[in-house]
């Protein structure tokens, strides 16, 4: 069974605004909603993880969604990124093993072609050269996780290599990271 985790947890500090809850690519959805739009069709359920910032916007955006549960980052391990998400992830269902499909907000132009890539394996995007470490699809137990963090390895390139993760470079399509406003022209 594989579960979605969304990305939405960040400070946008250089963006200047909460770009889960900005719109990179439609006017009418949030980024996080359109992620969880394109990520719901390849997994069983979709955790979306938040901080305590934007924890009640997004509830409130996600309140009917049957297959979404918003879950925000759990001491403490807040405010370390893709790391508290896993963390929270692990916390709030009790699960002793992940297989997710993680994904963050802050891509423009993802679609269920280029998540189809990822669906099935152990994996994470590289786009034009870029990689993309929070597009990826991971298998981990909690206890190999906590393991790493008893390394102290809180970073997520750190937690992908000890999954096994491979790189599965895409030439034809360009996703792009949206880090300032600029990004989007």
């Amino acid at each position: 069974m594989t579960d979605g985790l969304i990305l939405a947890g960040g400070k946008s500090k250089r963006y200047q605004s909460d770009k889960a809850l900005a719109h990179f690519n439609t006017r009418v959805l949030t980024n996080v909603e359109y992620t969880a739009e394109q990520l719901l069709p390849f997994v069983s359920q979709c955790y979306i993880s938040t901080n305590s910032n934007n924890n009640r916007e997004i509830r409130q955006l996600f309140y009917d969604v049957t297959r979404a549960t918003v879950i925000q980052d759990q001491e403490p391990l807040i405010d370390h990124g893709p790391i508290s998400a896993l963390w929270s992830y692990f916390q709030m269902t009790g699960n002793t093993h992940a297989d997710l499909i993680v994904l963050a907000t802050d891509y423009k132009n993802i679609n269920k072609t280029v998540l189809e890539l990822i669906s099935n394996k152990n994996a994470y995007i590289q786009c034009s050269g870029e990689d993309l470490f929070t597009f990826c699809h991971i298998n981990i137990s909690q206890a190999d996780f906590r393991h790493q963090l008893r390394l102290r390895h809180f970073r997520w390139q750190d937690i992908l290599q000890a999954a096994q993760c491979e790189t599965i470079p895409i030439a034809n399509y360009k996703i792009k990271n949206i880090n300032y406003q600029e990004d989007l022209q």
